[in-house]
C-alpha cells in the first residue's frame, strides 16, 4: 500500500478534531449522482456573528475508461475553479492536474495576495465618438481598433462613458490571464512524491513533497521555492509511525515550529486523540485532547479540550438514508457564567 501524501500524515488525529464541528454556523450540504456518472454537490452555511451567507456548487464526472476526472466549482464569492486530471495514463500510479481559479466577470485569475505577480495582459478595444454639428469634419466622427499590451498586476480596468458633447461610446473586451497550475503525483508501495508549480511569467512557485515508508515508518519532506525571488519559503520535515489503529506524527515546519500528534483507536467504537505543538518565536504552546464514539450505526459523540478550557461536544445522528444531522458546541470554560458560546448545525443530504 502507497503511503499517504505529505498533507495527509496524521490525518486520522486530526479528524477526530476537526470532522463534525461547525461552530457558529448553520450548515446545508447537499449531495447527488446522476444515472450518467455527473456528480453533484451544492454547500451553504450561514455565519450566526456576522449574517454573511457563503455557497457553493461542485461538479465531477469521471471517464473510467481513460482515467480522466472534471471538476469545477462556482461559489457565492463569484469565483469559479476548474480542474482536469489524468490518472494511471501515461504511467501506473502518475496522476497529472491542471487547475485554475478565476473570476468571471472580470475575466481576471484569482491568485492569493501572497501569490500575486506581474502578468501580461492582452487587450482589444473598439471606439466610436459622433462629435457635434459644429466640429470639424475630422472630428464629426472616429472609429478604431487599438490593441494594448499590459504587463502590470492591477485591478481591471473600468469602462468609461461620458456625454460632454454629442454621444461618445467605448466598449472594451480585455482579458489578462495569469497562468494556472500544474499538479503532478506518483503513488509506490514504498514512495508518494508530489509536485506543483504556477507557470508565471516572472517565474513560478515551485511546492514539492515526499513520504517514504518502511515497515510502519514514515518519513516526509515538504519544500516550496520562489523562483521569482529565488528563495526557499518552505522548508519541512516529518516523521511518524503508523499501524492499522495506532498513529504518531511529529513535524518541523521551518526550524521554528514543532508539532505531534498521537491518533489510537481503542476499539471498534472509541478513537481517541491528542495533539500538541510549540512555536520558538512566541514560546507559546498548544495542546488539545479529542474523542469520538460510536453509540450504535447510525449515532455518535464527539469532544475535545484545550489548553484554553475551550471545550467542544458534538453530536450525530442519521436520521434515514441520505439525511444526517449534525449538533455542535463550543463552550469558554474561562467564561462560563459569561456566554459568548457558540453553537453549530448541519444537515447533510444525499441521494
Amino acid at each position: 500500500m502507497a503511503p499517504p501524501s505529505y498533507s495527509d500524515l496524521g490525518k486520522q488525529a486530526r479528524d477526530v478534531f476537526n470532522k463534525g464541528y461547525h461552530f457558529g454556523l448553520w450548515k446545508l450540504d447537499v449531495k447527488t449522482k446522476t444515472n450518467s456518472g455527473v456528480e453533484f454537490s451544492t454547500s451553504g452555511h450561514s455565519n450566526q456573528d456576522t449574517g454573511k451567507v457563503f455557497g457553493s456548487l461542485e461538479t465531477k464526472y469521471k471517464v473510467k475508461e481513460y482515467g480522466l476526472n472534471f471538476s469545477e466549482k462556482w461559489n457565492t464569492d463569484n469565483t469559479l475553479t476548474s480542474e482536469v486530471s489524468v490518472e494511471n495514463q501515461l504511467v501506473k500510479g502518475l496522476k497529472v492536474s491542471f487547475d485554475g481559479m478565476f473570476v468571471p466577470h472580470t475575466g481576471y485569475v484569482l491568485m492569493p495576495p501572497s501569490r500575486r505577480r506581474v502578468s501580461f495582459g492582452y487587450a482589444v478595444s473598439y471606439k466610436y465618438r459622433r462629435r457635434s454639428s459644429a466640429s470639424t469634419n475630422s472630428e464629426n466622427g472616429t472609429e478604431g481598433v487599438s490593441t494594448t499590451a499590459d504587463t502590470s498586476a492591477s485591478s481591471p480596468p473600468t469602462p468609461r462613458n461620458g456625454n460632454s458633447s454629442g454621444t461618445n461610446g467605448v466598449f472594451t473586451l480585455s482579458y489578462r490571464s495569469k497562468t494556472g497550475r500544474f499538479k503532478t503525483a506518483y503513488s509506490h508501495d514504498r514512495v508518494r512524491v508530489d509536485a506543483d508549480f504556477n507557470v508565471d511569467l516572472s517565474g513560478p512557485l515551485v511546492n514539492a513533497s515526499g513520504v517514504a515508508a518502511y515497515q510502519g515508518w514514515l518519513a516526509g519532506y515538504q519544500v516550496a521555492f520562489d523562483s521569482q525571488k529565488s528563495k526557499i519559503t518552505a522548508n519541512n520535515f516529518a516523521l511518524g509511525y503508523s499501524t492499522g489503529d495506532f498513529v504518531l506524527h511529529t513535524n518541523v515546519n521551518d526550524g521554528r515550529e514543532f508539532g505531534g500528534l498521537i491518533y489510537q483507536r481503542c476499539n471498534d467504537r472509541l478513537e481517541t486523540a491528542v495533539q500538541l505543538s510549540w512555536a520558538s518565536g512566541s514560546n507559546a504552546t498548544k495542546f488539545g485532547m479529542g474523542a469520538k464514539y460510536d453509540l450504535d450505526k447510525d449515532a455518535c459523540v464527539r469532544a475535545k479540550v484545550n489548553n484554553q478550557s475551550q471545550i467542544g461536544l458534538g453530536y450525530q445522528q442519521k436520521l434515514r438514508d441520505g439525511i444526517t444531522l449534525t449538533l455542535s458546541t463550543l463552550v469558554d470554560g474561562k467564561n462560563f457564567n459569561a456566554g459568548g458560546h457558540k453553537i453549530g448545525v448541519a444537515l447533510e443530504l444525499e441521494a
